[in-house]
């Protein structure tokens, strides 16, 4: 296309303007009439952000309770992005917003029919409409909350951010329960085997066996001595002395034996113990806040001049393509009849 169809298009695109005027003029006048009333309309929501960064995700006591080895990572230490997308998984998830939901009642602020089989799935609708998640380019989370109230915004966004230590803590509270559960039995049983072995070596001491291999050596040094000498009476006591460690040796050896493993066991098995307990009941924050959600009492919804502009302007546009539509339509017509006509002479 030249210069000068160009030109002539443009002519006759005024001209079809300038013939429509007062149709396309109507419907803009209308359009932005009704346009400014549904503007005024609508409540108006307000915008609290709140902006968190991971932490690392860790067992809290290898990293506070045991001695660090050098290659286990630092708990002050911001997390990556694998992190990040647990932190927002925890955000996202049901348990956060139906506790919201139930702490600012937002069934009735948010004009959700909470008895309805359905509530939670219109209360995710809302949710998703309202709140907004979103990871920036520097692994921290954006929190972005909208509600009808600007000091409700800013609550609903920090109580999320608090929730999410609550959600994390119960998650990993229920695996740590039951590892706390199977040391604590193990730990029982372990110092209940070692008083009960104690009581047997105990007993067995009070039989006449302190240390059987000590004793049977000595004794036996001791037989010889008086056999050499001649000495039946201290061959006898010996004698005497030996039998008892015959009787009663194995068995001191057997409990011994298991004793000093159970004492062995027992500091292993009682760090295990100790590490459950921390992991169980001393929780570790999920996130760092850089920003806390303040009330902001400028509206950040509707945005009334873009509502008057748009409508406006999409009304003009449709009523002229509707025009041109329906002159296109005639203009067919015309062709078709003026066809016919002449096949009829024909």
């Amino acid at each position: 296309m030249n210069q000068s169809d160009f030109n002539n298009e443009s002519i006759k695109l005024i001209a079809k303007l300038y013939t429509w005027r007062k149709p396309l003029i109507v419907v803009t006048l209308s359009a932005a009439i009704l346009s400014i009333v549904v503007a005024f309309v609508i409540t108006p929501q307000y915008l609290s952000t709140a902006i968190v960064f991971p932490s690392r995700t860790f067992s809290v006591s290898k990293l506070l309770i045991e001695q660090n080895q050098g290659g286990q990572e630092d708990y002050m230490d911001l997390g990556d992005e694998d992190d990040a997308e647990k932190l927002l998984q925890i955000l996202n998830s049901s348990e956060i917003r139906t506790k919201v939901a139930d702490q600012y009642d937002l069934w009735a602020n948010w004009n959700i029919d909470q008895k309805s089989p359905y509530a939670q799935h219109y209360l995710k609708l809302k949710w998703d409409d309202m709140v907004s998640f979103k990871r920036t380019n520097f692994v921290s989370i954006r929190i972005d909350v909208y509600d009808y109230v600007a000091n409700r915004s800013a609550d609903i966004a920090n109580s999320i951010v608090a929730y999410a230590d609550s959600v994390k803590f119960r998650m990993q509270r229920e695996v740590a329960k039951q590892a706390l559960d199977i040391t604590k039995e193990e730990y029982s049983n372990t110092i209940a085997r070692i008083n009960e072995l104690q009581d047997s070596l105990q007993a067995i001491k009070e039989l006449g066996v302190l240390d059987n291999k000590a004793e049977i050596a000595a004794y036996s040094k001791g037989m010889a001595k008086a056999i050499e000498k001649g000495n039946e009476s201290a061959q006898k006591k010996l004698q005497e002395k030996l039998d008892v460690l015959k009787k009663y040796g194995t068995a001191y050896d057997a409990v011994n034996g298991d004793l000093k493993k159970y004492r062995l066991k027992y500091p292993i098995i009682k760090n295990k113990f100790d590490e459950a307990l921390v992991n169980y009941s001393k929780p570790m924050p999920s996130k760092f806040i850089v920003d806390k959600a303040v009330p902001n009492e400028k509206k950040a919804k509707p945005v009334r001049f873009l509502i008057v502009a748009v409508s406006t302007g999409s009304a003009f546009l449709l009523a002229f393509l509707y025009l041109l539509f329906t002159q296109r339509i005639v203009e067919l017509k015309k062709k078709i009849n003026l066809q016919l006509n002449s096949e009829n002479k024909d």
